[in-house]
Formats: C-alpha cells, structure tokens, sequence
C-alpha cells in the first residue's frame, strides 16, 4: 500500500480540492453597491429636487431610469454616468407627495444593479402598490437554468474535446450534432436573457433591444467567444490528428478567455494577474468536467488502459497550478468582501463547502484505491470506478449549478449601510411624562418606541397616542402618525421617514381620557454617539 500512497500523490490531490473550493469561493465576489444618493432614500424635503444623484463603490453605466410621482404615474427619466456617478434630471414641475424612483445600472463586471429610492415633497402621500416581481423572479431562475446548461454544454464539448485530442486520439468520438446544437442554443439563449436582466424588463419578449444592451460592454463578447470555442472544438479535423489537437487548444483558450470579460474578479486590481488568474481556474475547470464522460467511457473498457493511467499521473499538476491561482484572487478579493453569514452568499459557500467534501472523499478513493486495479483489469474495481466517476459527474453538475448562485448573491443596496444607535429622548409633563426611543433601520427608515409614564414614572394607558414631527430647518410643516400599541404596552410605529434626525421636533400627543389630551414636545439630538 505504501508504493500507491506516495505523500507528493496526497498533496496533488489536496491542491486538486482546495483549487475547486477556491475556483468556486472566490467567484462570489461583491457587485457594485449604491452607497449613496441625493435626495437620500425616505428624505422629506420642502422643495422638489431638480436631480438625483446616485454614487456607487465602482464605475457603472446607466441602462434604465423611471419615476412614479403622487400621481401613480410612470414615466420615463434621462440619465448618464461618469465612473461611480449617475445623475437623473427629474421632470418639472414634480408634484407634492411620495416620489419612487426606479433606476437600472450595470457594473464593470457585467452585472445588473437594480433599485428604487424613495423620497418625499412636502408631506409623504400613499404609495403606489409594488409592480409585481413575478417576472423578474422567473427571469432570474431562467436566467440560473440556462447558465448551468450552457456551462455544463460549454465544458463536455470543448473540455472533452481536449481530453480526446491529448489523452486519447485514438479512442476519441464526437460530439452529437444534437448536444451541439442544444448547447449552441443555451449560450445564445443566456445572450438574449442577460440583455433582459441588463434592461430590467422581466421575462418577456422585448425584440432586439435586449441583444444591443448585452453588447454595450463585454458580456456579449464574451458570449461570442464562448460560441466561437464551441465551432472550433466540433470541427471535422478527425483525419488531422495535429491539426485536431491544435484545434481543440484553441477552443479550450477561447473559452477560457471568455470567463477573464465577466466577473467582479475580472476588474482586481493588478487586473493582469487576476484575469490570467481566472483564465487558469476556467481552463482547468473546463479540462475537469469535459475529461469525465470520456474516462467513464475508458472506464468499461480493457483494450488500452495508456490514456487513463496518463491521464492519472498528469492531472495533478494542473490543479497544483490552479492551487496557487486561487490563492492569489483569494489574497487580492478577499480583502474587499465584507460576508454577511446571514446572506445568500453564506448559504451558497456552506453548500459548496459540502459538495467539495465529497469531492475529496471520491477524488482519494479512484486515485489510490480504484485506479490500479482498474487498470490491472480488476472488473469489480473497474465497475466502482464507473460509479465513482458517475457520481462525480453528478458532483460536477451540483457545483456549477450552485456556482451559477453567485450572480445572484451581490449585496443589498443597503447591506453595507451604518447602523446608527438608537436615540432616546426624555418628554416631561404636568400629567404624563413619555420615554421615547428612536431605532434607525439600514434602508433609511426608523423606528419608534415611546412608553407612557404618569408624573410619578408608574405605567399608564391612555385611550390613544399619535406622533408629530416638524423641521423648520427644511421648511416641513407637521406630519401626524398615530401609533399602535404592542403587547407589552408600548406605542410604536415603524419604517417613519427619518432618514437624517438632524433639526426635527416630536409632540407626543397622549389622549389620557375624553377630556384630556396631553403634549409632550422636545428636539431629537442632531448627532449621536
């Protein structure tokens, strides 16, 4: 047993491991976050903005701008870019009242950033009714389906390809017009989906206008190149074995080469090292997956065991490399990543944890126990190295449909917003006395809490209680809000528009009974600790 366990053996196959697990880890790098804007969201201003001022963590380009005034009606807004800043000028005049405004960008690493602002003129109106999400939400899970298709079509066709060229010429079959057609179909079909998602438009037929939106930066190249790659690798060179096996580099490059255009990974900085970086991660990935139906096929048969034991000794190496390229991203991202555990990215990397354990089980078990008997001829061996090498396929299949996640686990708009400490204020008066405290919320709400106190701090319920607010520093007249009374006898009310509590006044209202109706007035402190 000591002549099949070698210790460089184990560590070839460690570096195998650990380089999917960082291959997969670092693809989930952030996307681009709206860290500020202006009007900021849930502002209450007392003369309609003339624009809307949008700045992001990195430079975007602007796709899609709308707003829905008091009226309920959408319209369509201007805008343009410069790096990280998108300005919108808005319509005039611009009615009092609740204004959303919708806006639609999309970041250097190709991936769309949707959202909505929400501000008010004058006093806050009722707002509109949500659009449904419906047809985003389908947009997005085609949008997965079809990238697990296409990447799975993408590495059976041009990793396979490879395989049979270098490792077995001799035993090398083609792909199914069929698969190719199908796989051809997936790549175009997540061309035009993308284009959709880029537009925010939902899941529904919106003509060519998708197609030109997805070639306005390099995701609709790097679709091409992935088309380009799978021509290349199906082309009749069956009578050429070198021209077939320079054939079959080359769509292995252009398809790697695909992957350095799109990604948050893609635009690191030195961008140089982390594009070769990933160009090194997707070839190995593509050679990975593609070698597995051919070696399952090598697997049944006993006539020539000299491309699976070649294939065995070489495969190492590449995933050593791999190792150390992942390492470098790790070093150059990680740093730039702020993991929130209770996000989806924290769901989708447990997961990918799981599957790579495995992963590790299977790759010990055929390299140092299955594969020399297997090649000796051993038939019980050969039969358990067909099953493992099925279920690495459905392994192979379970990492990319969970690595296809990682488009969709960007930060919220408000993720990386400062939580702010709560702000407590005293209200005293002859017949009651209130403890009011303030709680803001991420998205530029805040909650209240307020406890109602006779002049001698004993409990007390009166019949109702309401809150009024005013800013004479922003010129805003009295908003009224009456608040609920919780369980455990406080009134409360939540998600009021304060964003900024700087210059705002509260009169907590309390009706103690029909005939006596209390004010407690004082000012929110301008800063807090």
């Amino acid at each position: 047993m000591a002549r099949n366990f070698p210790l460089w053996a184990a560590f070839c196959l460690l570096a195998r491991v650990a380089g999917l697990f960082l291959l997969l880890g670092t693809g989930a790098d952030a996307h681009a976050v709206l860290i500020a804007s202006s009007p900021a969201n849930n502002d209450i201003l007392a003369v309609p903005p003339e624009k809307v001022l949008l700045r992001f963590n990195e430079a975007v380009r602007a796709v899609r701008f709308s707003m829905v005034a008091a009226d309920g009606v959408t319209r369509g807004i201007s805008a343009n870019s410069t790096g990280a800043e998108v300005k919108a000028v808005l319509p005039d005049p611009l009615a009092d009242g609740t204004v959303i405004f919708s806006y639609r960008v999309v970041s250097e690493d190709g991936h769309p950033i949707g959202g909505s602002i929400v501000f008010h003129v004058g006093k806050p109106s009722a707002r509109s009714s949500d659009v449904s999400d419906i047809s985003a939400k389908a947009l997005h899970v085609v949008i997965w389906l079809v990238t697990i298709g296409s990447t799975l079509g993408l590495a059976i066709i041009v990793g396979g390809a490879f395989f049979n060229c270098w490792f077995s010429p001799a035993g090398a079959r083609r792909q199914s017009p069929t698969f190719t057609a199908m796989a051809i179909m997936l790549v175009l079909a997540g061309l035009y989906l993308q284009g959709l998602d880029d537009l925010g438009v939902g899941l529904v037929w919106s003509g060519l206008e998708p197609i030109a939106e997805v070639f306005s930066d390099q995701t609709g190249v790097a679709q091409c190149l992935k088309l380009v790659a799978i021509v290349l690798a199906v082309l009749p060179f069956a009578r050429h074995p070198r021209s077939a096996r320079l054939a079959s580099a080359a769509a292995l490059v252009i398809a790697s080469l695909a992957f350095t255009l799109t990604g948050h990974s893609s635009i690191a900085q030195p961008r140089f090292i982390a594009q070769a970086s990933i160009f090194l991660h997707a070839a190995v990935l593509l050679f990975w997956i593609g070698s597995l139906p051919p070696l399952m096929s090598l697997s049944r048969s006993t006539e020539d065991p000299r491309p699976l034991r070649f294939f065995s000794r070489l495969i190492p190496i590449p995933f050593v490399l791999m190792l150390l390229a992942g390492l470098l991203l790790a070093v150059m991202e990680i740093p730039r990543i702020e993991i929130a555990w209770s996000s989806l990215f924290a769901r989708v990397l447990a997961v990918k944890v799981g599957l790579v354990a495995v992963l590790c089980g299977l790759a010990l078990y055929n390299r140092f126990w299955l594969t020399a008997p297997a090649l000796a001829g051993d038939p019980v061996a050969r039969r358990r190295l067909r099953w493992s090498i099925g279920s690495e396929i459905g392994l192979a299949l379970l990492i990319v449909a969970a690595a296809s996640l990682w488009r969709f686990a960007g930060p919220e708009q408000y993720q990386y917003a400062h939580a702010q400490p709560p702000v407590s204020l005293h209200l005293h008066g002859q017949k009651a006395m209130a403890e009011l405290e303030m709680t803001p919320q991420p998205d530029g709400t805040a909650d209240i809490r307020v406890s109602i106190l006779t002049s001698e701090f004993d409990p007390m319920q009166p019949r109702s209680v309401s809150l009024g607010l005013r800013n004479t520093l922003r010129g805003i007249e009295p908003l009224k809000y009456g608040l609920t009374n919780a369980a455990d006898g406080t009134w409360v009310a939540r998600n009021l528009p304060l964003s900024d509590i700087a210059g705002w006044s509260v009169d907590v209202q309390v009706l103690i009974d029909d005939f006596n109706l209390v004010h407690l007035e004082g000012d929110l402190p301008a800063e807090t600790d």
